[in-house]
């Protein structure tokens, strides 16, 4: 495995792992206990999904993780949390409206969730 810094910022450092080191066998013994452990031993409470049992979101969802570390992740929360309170009248009645706008307009703004796909950009020069 090489390591690189980061030529903008000397804190970041990046680490690249050729593809038979990839598949190699795990030689840290660290890693090996962590890979030898019990899912359950883990993850003790089981995460239920996006929502909790209780009906609330569970923010530590991977569904959800990505948005909530997102630059707009407290407009999210915002958001998602007005949504999951509100009845299906109260929203059919424009509840959250002012929420949910703000974490739009921030994930326009910042372009958290552009991707990167060199397609995109080539269609977009056309």
């Amino acid at each position: 495995m090489t390591e690189s810094i980061n030529s903008k910022n000397s804190n970041d450092k990046q680490y690249v792992m050729g593809k038979e080191e990839f598949w190699d066998d795990i030689k840290d013994s660290y890693f090996q206990k962590l890979a030898n452990t019990n899912p359950n031993d883990v993850y003790p409470d089981n995460n239920p999904g996006p929502e909790n049992p209780d009906g609330t979101v569970n923010f530590e969802c991977h569904c959800v993780g990505h948005l909530v570390a997102s630059p707009c992740g407290y407009e999210f929360r915002e958001a998602i949390s007005c949504q999951k309170t509100s009845s299906d009248e109260e929203m059919e009645n424009g509840a959250c409206g002012e929420q949910l706008m703000a974490f739009m307009e921030c994930a326009m703004r910042t372009q958290c969730f552009k991707t990167n796909d060199s397609n995109d950009e080539k269609s977009a020069e056309k």
